[in-house]
């Protein structure tokens, strides 16, 4: 990813701005930067742009699935081309594509708690000339995407303009994600078989050779493979039947314990109320015995 004009930020942020966008030339995520405060003369506001391509990677792939489907198709055809045509029509081939942007604005000043709406634009290459493929104006958070018949080009590169007028003061804008995929693979969630034509769904095609043939999983790898889920699922149902005795377990010790916790209550009423029992049966006959004594007392000294 690249960024056009320069950065400039009133609290110099410039260094980690850079540093950002050097380490994400890849994907231009969690990026976030002040606009700059130079207004372009031709239009009046202050502008800042950022670039995204299709990764490098995935582009000559899809071209190498291209070409081997073209030499499989139309032999004959392809046979009475030089390699610089090849190389041509490879170059001007274009292939629905996935874009995806997710941005918002904010104030740059803590002072300022206003909304910032700007406006942007976003445009690709094709054929050597700029061609605007979505527009918007007075936004502060926006989600874009653009797939299939919606957006077919090239590698790249693709911009995203944003403009904003000198008036609205600083502005900082966090850009989320800002990726451009192409649906290499018919299935997956960037291809949609109803955006694609039948000749797209035809040259894009997995068509593996024999190199990568052989990391395909073939009979013996299946047959291990299911020897080895036979003895993952009986470690699991053994693991579980464990789990079962060991609940069972924890059921009887739980009830144990309450046995022997109500054993204990009834036991400790029936000694406090046997105590209280002595203790009152006690009582009584000591005092008939203090009671007879004292009636033998006075009947001796009459």
């Amino acid at each position: 990813m690249a960024r056009q004009p320069r950065f400039t930020h009133a609290r110099g942020r410039s260094l980690l701005v850079a540093a950002c966008f050097a380490l994400l030339a890849r994907e231009a995520s969690c990026v976030k930067f002040a606009m700059s405060h130079v207004v372009k003369d031709t239009l009046g506001l202050r502008e800042d742009c950022v670039t995204q391509m299709v990764p490098d990677l995935q582009w000559e792939r899809m071209l190498e699935t291209v070409e081997r489907n073209w030499r499989k198709n139309d032999p004959e055809a392809m046979n009475g081309l030089s390699d610089e045509e090849v190389v041509r029509r490879l170059t001007n081939f274009r292939t629905p594509l996935l874009f995806e942007l997710g941005f918002l604005t904010m104030s740059g000043s803590k002072y300022d708690t206003k909304d910032k709406p700007i406006s942007y634009v976003v445009t690709m290459m094709s054929n050597g000339n700029m061609v605007q493929i979505a527009a918007g104006a007075d936004v502060t958070q926006k989600e874009i995407v653009l797939k299939g018949t919606q957006l077919i080009g090239g590698r790249g590169p693709f911009t995203v303009c944003f403009r904003a007028p000198m008036s609205s003061g600083p502005i900082d804008i966090d850009i989320s994600y800002f990726d451009v995929n192409v649906p290499n693979a018919v299935g997956t969630k960037y291809a949609s078989s109803k955006d694609l034509s039948e000749e797209d769904i035809r040259d894009l095609t997995p068509t593996p050779t024999e190199e990568e043939m052989e990391y395909y999983a073939k009979e013996e790898h299946i047959i291990e493979l299911k020897k080895d889920m036979r003895s993952l699922g009986n470690a699991v149902y053994q693991s579980h039947n464990e789990q079962n005795h060991i609940k069972q377990i924890q059921i009887y010790q739980h009830r144990c314990l309450l046995f022997i916790a109500m054993k204990a209550k009834v036991l400790g009423y029936l000694e406090t109320f046997m105590i209280v029992l002595c203790s009152g049966l006690q009582v009584y006959f000591v005092r008939r015995l203090f009671k007879k004594k004292k009636i033998q007392s006075l009947y001796g000294q009459l």
